[in-house]
């Protein structure tokens, strides 16, 4: 039989001995990213990728599939806006014909009209860089004129059939333009979080 002594010197020996230590890892690394996350979080927060639990990366695929047909919506709302752009432009671009008007201001409408139908087309291909500046600036002008051809002849747009149409044609493309501006806004928020 053992002493007590010899227990107590067993035990002081056992308690010396190295015990197996259960330690974590310092960082978890994103398998989608490789960024170095710490331990204790879920989602990595570089990308959102699902860090520990593998049932979260389904969701995660599927946010990623609801961002890019948002993407998309969103750039064919920036599309439709830069074509309408160049439809400003080929039509002012057609008061060139006004030079066989017969007016004492012919050659002021067909400048005005070619330097607006100029700016229109540069507005359009600046919209296939920055869409979000051009788009904004075209539709401040769009606005800009608008106004201004609606107040001149004030009592003619609010009455005639020719007046209305006109308002309403004004309506229709600044409705076009502001969607694209949204668009451009969406599809700049979209592409950080991707």
């Amino acid at each position: 039989m053992l002493s007590e002594e010899n227990i107590l010197y067993i035990q002081q020996i056992s308690a010396l001995q190295p015990q197996p230590v259960q330690t974590k890892p310092a960082a978890l690394i994103c398998h989608h990213c490789n960024y170095v996350n710490e331990t204790e979080f879920l989602y990595c927060t570089n990308c959102g990728y699902p860090l520990q639990n593998k049932q979260g990366s389904n969701s995660y695929k599927q946010r990623i599939e609801q961002r890019k047909t948002a993407l998309l919506k969103a750039e064919n709302a920036v599309l439709a806006a830069r074509v309408v752009l160049y439809i400003i432009a080929s039509f002012l671009s057609l008061g060139f014909f006004f030079i066989f008007a017969e007016s004492n201001r012919k050659y002021i409408v067909v400048l005005m009209a070619l330097l607006l139908s100029g700016l229109f087309f540069l507005l359009a291909s600046w919209s296939r860089k920055n869409p979000f500046p051009a788009l904004l600036t075209s539709f401040i002008m769009l606005i800009a004129f608008s106004t201004i051809n609606i107040f001149r002849s004030l009592t003619i747009s609010t009455i005639t059939f020719r007046g209305i149409t006109g308002i309403l044609i004004c309506l229709a493309l600044l409705m076009v333009i502001l969607r694209g501006l949204q668009g451009a806004y969406r599809i700049s928020l979209i592409k950080e979080e991707l």
